[in-house]
């Protein structure tokens, strides 16, 4: 988990030194969506917390839409 968790970081850290500026909200959010995650409240938590991509995801929501 840690590793994991320093990956991420890593993956923040270019990303932001790359634009050198904050991304605006919907450049965050879909970077999160690339990272396994729902939205950036979501890779924030798994970043600093105990919170992964696998908590993040909800199976019956995914047979829903491919059920359609």
């Amino acid at each position: 988990m840690e590793r994991k968790r320093h990956a991420l970081r890593q993956l923040l850290v270019a990303v932001e030194k790359e634009l050198l500026k904050k991304p605006n909200r919907k450049t965050l959010d879909r970077l999160s969506l690339l990272a396994g995650f729902q939205n950036w409240e979501s890779f924030q938590e798994a970043l600093h917390g105990e919170a992964d991509a696998k908590t993040n995801y909800d199976p019956v929501d995914d047979k829903k839409e491919t059920a359609q």
